[in-house]
């Protein structure tokens, strides 16, 4: 039991993390955006949350090592196992852009203003090395902070309990939050996974987290965002925390590779500290959603259309075959048009 509550605090703390992050919680129209959210994480984020549980169960590793196996065995070209890097580049840059959105709302001076912009660097520095110190001991504690900021949250936000009907722009917006705060197919599943490769079902793994990071983010998005220095500071906890376990997922998957741990977590703190020197410009955020996206799309195709069928069913092990063809759909169809969509409207907008 003791793992599978340490899995549920971790993908709580980077739900409230990067949905905040994202700015859906000071939104004037939350309940509508609560209900985009629920809406995105049935249809597209549920069946990416499957492919990390086929990935891990079928290899026995993390992506990076696993990968090869994977793709070997289905005799598909050596190129996929590019997503893995990729992905791990994303979450790297995911630990930038929440620790440079983790101050903002903060009440600061001229005479702080320098130490607060130096706040982002902090953090990136404390995350990595909480990273070092393993936060699978840490996480049994640290889930208070996500209940205690969303209770600070319902209490002080105003809520305005209007539904409206939201723009294309808005749906846009929920959608690409959706995925990205679930981080599915992005390493945080496998990290999760490698440690219940005993449950006799993928589904019993994945759904609790899954459910959590639906619920968790349909309650911060309602609760909104509270002002003032407390509540940002309760926030700023959670990010350290959260960016902390992205973190130790990629230096795990570095030091699977032969890599000793201080070089891995080196590596990981010198890019993600520069990464966050980048976070100022405006094309960072369009950047890090666009490579996101794509990583997500490659790994839909190539669970969905390049992995053998029958690799797939034996590691999911779904109580129904209508359950796996339902999870088939979604991977093979649903999940990659409704990326494209994004990636589409995201290339219309920029130009």
């Amino acid at each position: 039991m003791k793992p599978q509550i340490s899995a549920i605090n971790a993908v709580a703390l980077t739900t409230l993390t990067f949905v905040t992050a994202s700015g859906l919680p000071t939104n004037n129209h939350n309940l509508s955006f609560a209900l985009v959210w629920l809406l995105f994480m049935v249809l597209t984020a549920l069946p990416l949350a499957f492919i990390e549980a086929v990935l891990v169960r079928r290899s026995r590793a993390l992506p990076l090592q696993g990968l090869a196996a994977i793709t070997r065995d289905s005799d598909a070209p050596t190129f996929w196992r590019v997503l893995a890097p990729l992905s791990m580049l994303t979450l790297v840059g995911m630990i930038a852009f929440g620790v440079e959105n983790s101050t903002h709302g903060l009440a600061v001076n001229d005479d702080t203003a320098i130490a607060v912009r130096a706040f982002p660097y902090l953090f990136v520095f404390l995350a990595m090395g909480f990273a070092w110190v393993g936060m699978k001991r840490l996480l049994p504690f640290v889930g208070v902070l996500v209940p205690a900021v969303l209770l600070l949250n319902a209490l002080l936000a105003a809520h305005t309990g209007l539904l409206v009907l939201l723009t294309p722009e808005e749906w846009q917006q929920v959608a690409t939050a959706a995925l990205l705060a679930n981080m599915s197919t992005l390493g945080l599943y496998a990290w999760l996974i490698l440690t219940r490769l005993t449950d006799e079902r993928a589904t019993q793994t994945v759904m609790p987290l899954w459910l959590t990071q639906t619920l968790v983010g349909v309650v911060t998005i309602a609760a909104g965002s509270a002002q003032g220095n407390l509540s940002v500071i309760l926030y700023m906890l959670t990010a350290v925390f959260a960016c902390a376990l992205l973190a130790e997922v990629v230096t795990q998957q570095l030091q699977a590779k032969q890599f000793t741990k201080p070089i891995a977590v080196g590596s990981v703190m010198l890019v993600a500290a520069a990464t966050t020197a980048l976070t100022e410009y405006v094309a960072f955020d369009v950047v890090l959603k666009a490579l996101a996206l794509v990583t997500m799309l490659g790994f839909s195709l190539l669970l969905g259309w390049v992995i053998k069928t029958s690799h797939a069913r034996k590691a999911l092990n779904f109580s129904s075959e209508g359950m796996y063809n339902l999870w088939r759909v979604g991977v093979r169809i649903v999940a990659p048009v409704t990326i494209l969509w994004l990636l589409v409207t995201m290339v219309i907008r920029v130009g």
